[in-house]
Parts: structure tokens; C-alpha cells; sequence
């Protein structure tokens, strides 16, 4: 029972500590941040201030000026594998999670675009176990306790934009955030006179959001693009800033860096990408980014982050998919693991999308 109350504990006080990250972490402060919004942001390693062709309602809302009447709809899975090394061994959980989702239409209206959608914006997926050790009067294994966490939070939002002289484009959106977290923790001993533990608890995101963007063209092939997105109970604030050089909405070769800075109050979470795409055939489309981030926590490292990326060109019908791969190590608590010498979350994530022009 001991163990029990200790883990319990542990459990509860961690929950309002922790800012971004991966895995554990993740479930148990503001979630992890979601690979991009779409299969094309995705494939570029996320990118909002600039326009790439993605989703730019959940990016950088200005964007919306270089729309044609269309529909978007991107979903996939994400693959978690936490490894915990308690310098007796390392012990590995993989599990897996609903990834990118999103739907937008869009539509113009002479200088002017609108649009609106849906997308899921943070993921809180977790599973975590652990098999507690008895040293009296001999160690031995006496039992274990799981967390399993579920949920995300979602936005539904709308948008307009416009073009001013000069043309620089700003643009806003606006709408709803909202999501329900569940967690289910267990607790069993192996002598059975010791009674089992359930406790369940959840925590809700329902609060209203907005963005606000702008982009300014140095040239036809060169922009520059920044983006503000608000804050509610389970999301920081963020800002977004970045160019690009090469029309790559359109499918043109190019490339563009962006960076991003997330406010978690005790910290500070940033991300840093240098993205690219090139197109070696008529119908098809190839892209890709690389990231550097940190999640904000005390001991978290700096992390690397790869996608990639593909579109085939149908006409007026885009078919899309993205891979992307990070890791984070640090040193901070975890499930059942309170002296761990080091944590790796490692996340995979997998979309396929669509664009379908009218």
C-alpha cells in the first residue's frame, strides 16, 4: 500500500508541472504538439507562418488569400516508444495514437478568401507500466501499476482573409478549442489480501481561440510570414515567424526556414526548421524539413526532428502522404521510475491527405 500511495501522489502533484514534450510528460502538462496539420505541413516539418499549400486556417491564417474554391482532409496514426534506463536495464513501452486529423473548405471572394474547418492540435496519448519491486525480506516483483491517458484537443474554427496594397496579406480565424483528457490508473499487488486500485480522473479543454497572421512578399518567389496563436487552459500561446524562397505552394522548387516560441509561463518552448521541396516530375512532388526543439522542461534536451514527404498531382485532385521522426531524452520523473537516469520518447507519426479543387 505504500507503493500505492507513493505513485498515486506522484502521479497528481506532477500533473501541473510539466510544459511540452513527448510521452509522459506530454500526458500530464499540455500535450504533444502535432507533427503539422495537415499530410503537406506535416511533410515539411510542420511549417505555419508560410505558405507551403497546407491547411493555413490552423497556420498562418493570411494565407488563405492563395486559395482556389476547395475541400482538404488529412488524418494518420502516431507510434510512441518510451525507453527508460534505471541503471538496472532498460525497459521499453511502444503504443499508438490518433495523429494528424483535419478538414478544411475554402473559397474566395474577389480579393478576399474564407474558410473553415476542424484539426487536432494537441495529442495526449499515453501508457505507461511498471512493476514495482518488494526487497523485504528478499526482492522480488510484487506487483505493478498502469496509466493509460486518452484524448486531445481539437479546434474548430473559421477564417477570412484579404490583400492590401503592397500586397501583403493578413488574415485572422477564430473559433473553439475544445477536448476531454481521461486518465485510468491501476494498481495491483500479487498477494492477494492486498486489495487492488482504480482511480479515474479527466480534465477538459473548452475555451474560445484565435489567430492572426500576416505575410509580406519581398518578391514573386521570396515571402515572409509570421503567425500569433492564443492561449487557452491546455495550450500556450505561440508565435511563428519564417520565410521562404521559391513558390512552394504552387509546387516549385524551393526551400525557407521558420521559427516558433511557445509561452509555458515556467519556460520556454521553442522549434527551429529548415524545410524544402523540389519537383522532378510534372505530376509529382517531393518534400521535406529538418527540426531542432526543446520542450521547455528542466532536464529535456534539445531534440531532432525529420519528415518527408510526397504529393501526386491528379489534376484537380492532390493525393499526399508524410512520414516524420523525433526523439527527446531528458531526465525528469516518469511513470513508477522516479530515479531513471534517462528517458528517450520517441515519436513516429504517418499521414495521408487529400485537396480537392472545384
Amino acid at each position: 500500500m505504500k507503493n500505492l500511495v507513493f505513485s498515486f501522489l506522484s502521479v497528481m502533484l506532477f500533473l501541473p508541472l510539466v510544459a511540452l514534450g513527448y510521452g509522459y510528460p506530454a500526458a500530464m502538462g499540455l500535450g504533444s504538439i502535432m507533427p503539422g496539420i495537415d499530410a503537406v505541413s506535416h511533410g515539411f516539418g510542420g511549417v505555419s507562418s508560410v505558405n507551403v499549400g497546407g491547411m493555413n486556417l490552423f497556420g498562418n491564417p493570411a494565407e488563405l488569400t492563395g486559395y482556389n474554391p476547395s475541400f482538404s482532409a488529412s488524418i494518420g496514426p502516431l507510434i510512441l516508444k518510451q525507453t527508460v534506463d534505471d541503471g538496472l536495464g532498460k525497459h521499453t513501452l511502444t503504443y499508438a495514437g490518433l495523429g494528424v486529423s483535419s478538414f478544411q473548405a475554402g473559397f474566395g471572394i474577389g480579393s478576399s478568401s474564407v474558410a473553415l474547418g476542424i484539426a487536432k492540435i494537441r495529442d495526449y496519448t499515453y501508457k505507461g507500466e511498471y512493476f514495482f519491486i518488494d526487497t523485504n525480506p528478499d526482492p522480488i516483483i510484487a506487483g505493478f501499476e498502469n496509466l493509460t491517458v486518452t484524448g486531445g484537443v481539437w479546434e474548430a474554427a473559421t477564417g477570412a482573409a484579404t490583400v492590401l496594397p503592397g500586397d501583403i496579406s493578413i488574415g485572422v480565424s477564430a473559433g473553439y478549442r475544445m477536448g476531454n483528457i481521461d486518465y485510468d490508473y491501476y494498481w495491483h499487488h500479487f498477494n492477494e489480501a492486498i486489495p487492488d486500485s482504480t482511480v479515474k480522473w479527466s480534465r477538459e479543454e473548452g475555451e474560445f481561440s484565435w489567430r492572426a497572421g500576416a505575410s509580406v512578399p519581398v518578391r514573386y518567389d521570396i515571402a515572409l510570414g509570421a503567425v500569433y496563436s492564443s492561449e487557452t487552459e491546455n495550450c500556450p500561446s505561440s508565435i511563428a515567424a519564417g520565410v521562404r524562397f521559391g513558390n512552394i505552394a504552387a509546387y516549385s522548387p524551393g526551400f525557407g526556414f521558420e521559427g516558433r516560441l511557445y509561452d509555458t509561463e515556467d519556460s520556454k518552448a521553442w522549434s527551429a526548421n529548415a524545410f524544402g521541396g523540389i519537383h522532378p516530375d510534372h505530376n509529382l512532388y517531393f518534400r521535406g524539413g529538418a527540426s531542432l526543439s526543446s520542450s521547455g522542461g528542466n532536464d529535456a534536451e534539445v531534440s531532432l526532428g525529420i519528415s518527408m514527404g510526397v504529393t501526386v498531382d491528379l489534376g484537380r485532385t492532390d493525393i499526399s502522404a508524410a512520414f516524420n521522426y523525433g526523439d527527446e531524452t531528458r531526465n525528469e520523473y516518469v511513470l513508477g521510475f522516479p530515479d531513471a537516469k534517462t528517458i528517450n520518447d520517441i515519436i513516429t507519426a504517418f499521414t495521408v491527405g487529400a485537396v480537392i479543387e472545384l
